[in-house]
């Protein structure tokens, strides 16, 4: 057998190249493009154990967690999603690791493709998928042990192929933030890798005019340690955005769609070293002055960055304070959310809510001057918590302080019933705040199905119409199933880029009627539609267009009189031209 193989319509290939549908690697006879990951570790064919054949790749010396055999070859390109797998063995159980690096711009990037617990002496399967960004360079895939660095192991029948997308049209689909265009913004969420495949782009132009980095404004991926300690003065976090960060705003900016800023103060995702004196790791906890210090320089220093950058991006709202509540209606307790989850550092060195009033003050002086300022949070329909909330937003929004609340809205099936809901979305409307719907997905419980989730989803979305004047955005909290955070119980619109139940329930009876755009030269071109029919009649012969929803035309032809022409696709635009070459232009959304 050849030490590495293509495989392109199920014929095999010596010598790789970076066309071909994949890439293997058997280590019988050689290691070529493999090497070793670390100092001193060594990589070498054994005959000592083999998964198919007579050998595979030993990796020994070993004295790092992050040591391991690497494979350097430019077959994975950029801005595409690949599956990787490969065979692990170890002599003790162990748990081994396939992941990928890669670098964009100074930043570099590790994602977990497969992680397993491998069980001595057996051999072990490690397979999954990885999208590698746009811009990434240096991409090598790699095993390593991650809680053993001395381990030895071994490495057989290495495999990476290219998944190939089927571009969707997503011009068959009616596109939500048109169809919901009086009511208020239709935003999603979504991380830089998620947007790399071509369909999930277009998806989100298609569907949506709001975008909520998923992680890349968060406190853990804009502070910087190594910056903040040499040139922080105690009281001045530096901050810079990272490689995926630049990937979303760049998308944003360049297709125009305004985003949701989120987080800047947060238990969760904020490292415990911004807490710490000299930002150190094992600091002693600052002072309140101290941390109030940080907490402006750091608004003010994201706030900068991102807006300098990026002039022309439209900011149009951020989540100041995330999550600062539990159920029962009390503030989170103190400590740290890497020592146990859920408490707080803030609430360590404050003790009461004055953190969040001065996290509102610094916001509104830094954040550009059209963009609003939230409160978020989860369960916010919950009876203790709903109120300690609305307390709280009631106070800070009649000081001038804050805009509005963002409901976040993780649901299931299950619960909340939409009437709980009702009642903490009309409390809130109360304080005359907006509103926005910042996370919102739906679970399906055991024992339910898409028709019931596509109910509830209904009903929040008859609610959210019926308040639109309060409701100024409504974020999914993906794009689809597949990716969700929550995927196990497929909360979301799409699957596979393909509307779901829920989707066509949310737009049930929302058909919009024809409007006429140009009126002035069709007098004697008159059109008529009776779902799914257009009628146009113009007296002699006539020649008419199609347009879709992204300006293409999908049909022309040719009438006299009167032609009836049945709808299948989404239209945007008839276009009619009488035989004196008159035109007439109608808008219409079937």
């Amino acid at each position: 057998m050849n030490i590495k193989q293509l495989f392109l319509l199920g014929l095999t290939f010596c010598g790789a190249q970076a066309f071909a549908a994949g890439l293997s690697y058997d280590f019988e006879s050689s290691y070529d493009d493999w090497a070793s990951r670390g100092d001193g570790v060594i990589v070498e064919l054994s005959s000592d154990q083999h998964h198919d054949g007579d050998k595979s790749l030993y990796v020994s010396k070993r004295s790092a967690s992050w040591h391991g055999a690497s494979m350097q070859n430019d077959y994975i390109e950029p801005g595409k999603t690949y599956k990787i797998s490969v065979y692990v063995f170890s002599k003790t159980n162990t748990k081994l690791n396939l992941s990928v690096q890669y670098t964009i711009g100074e930043d570099n990037s590790y994602p977990c493709v497969a992680e397993s617990d491998v069980y001595a002496y057996s051999w072990k399967q490690l397979s999954g998928e990885v999208i590698i960004p746009e811009d990434a360079t240096g991409i090598q895939p790699y095993i390593q042990a991650p809680n053993d660095p001395e381990l030895d192991y071994y490495i057989d029948d290495f495999i990476c192929e290219e998944k190939t997308e089927d571009l969707v049209d997503f011009s068959e689909q009616l596109p939500l933030k048109t169809l919901f265009s009086n009511y208020f913004k239709f935003g999603t969420a979504a991380v830089a890798s998620e947007i790399t495949p071509k369909n999930a782009k277009n998806m989100v132009v298609h569907h949506f005019n709001s975008l909520t980095p998923g992680n890349e404004l968060k406190p853990e991926n804009l502070l910087d340690q190594a910056a903040s300690i040499s040139n922080g003065d105690n009281v001045n976090p530096q901050v810079k955005l990272s490689a995926e960060a630049r990937t979303v705003l760049k998308f944003c900016v360049q297709n125009h769609i305004p985003i949701r800023g989120h987080v800047f103060v947060w238990h969760s995702q904020t490292p415990d070293w911004f807490f710490n004196e000299g930002f150190e790791t094992n600091g002693s906890t600052v002072s309140e002055n101290v941390m109030l210090e940080r907490m402006e320089n750091y608004i003010k220093n994201v706030v900068e960055l991102i807006t300098s950058e990026y002039p022309s991006l439209e900011i149009y709202a951020w989540d100041i304070v995330n999550e600062a509540y539990l159920d029962n209606g009390s503030l989170r307790e103190k400590g740290s959310n890497y020592q146990k989850e859920g408490l707080s550092r803030w609430m360590e060195i404050f003790n009461d809510n004055s953190f969040i009033y001065r996290a509102f003050e610094y916001a509104r002086k830094h954040v550009p001057r059209n963009c609003k300022i939230y409160y978020n949070d989860f369960n916010e329909y919950i009876d203790n918590k709903r109120d300690a909330i609305y307390n709280m937003v009631r106070d800070l929004y009649a000081k001038g302080l804050c805009d509005g609340i963002g409901m976040q809205s993780h649901l299931s099936t299950q619960f909340p019933s939409v009437s709980l809901y009702k009642t903490a979305l009309e409390k809130y409307a109360t304080i005359g705040c907006d509103i926005q719907i910042t996370e919102l997905d739906i679970t399906v419980s055991d024992g339910d199905n898409f028709d019931k989730q596509a109910s509830i989803y209904k009903d929040l979305f008859d609610l959210y119409r019926q308040h639109k004047d309060e409701i100024s955005s409504v974020t999914v909290w993906g794009i689809n199933d597949e990716i969700s955070w929550r995927k196990e119980g497929k909360p979301l619109l799409f699957s596979n880029y393909q509307p779901k139940s829920a989707y066509y329930k949310i737009i049930e009876g929302m058909e919009l009627p024809v409007d006429v755009e140009n009126y002035e030269n069709s007098q004697d071109i008159k059109i008529s539609y009776a779902n799914p029919d257009v009628t146009i009649t113009c007296e002699g012969e006539f020649t008419y267009q199609l347009i879709n929803l992204n300006g293409q035309i999908i049909k022309e032809g040719k009438g006299k009189d009167q032609e009836v022409i049945t709808l299948s696709l989404p239209i945007q635009l008839i276009k009619v031209m009488d035989a004196n070459q008159k035109v007439a232009t109608f808008k219409l959304i079937k």
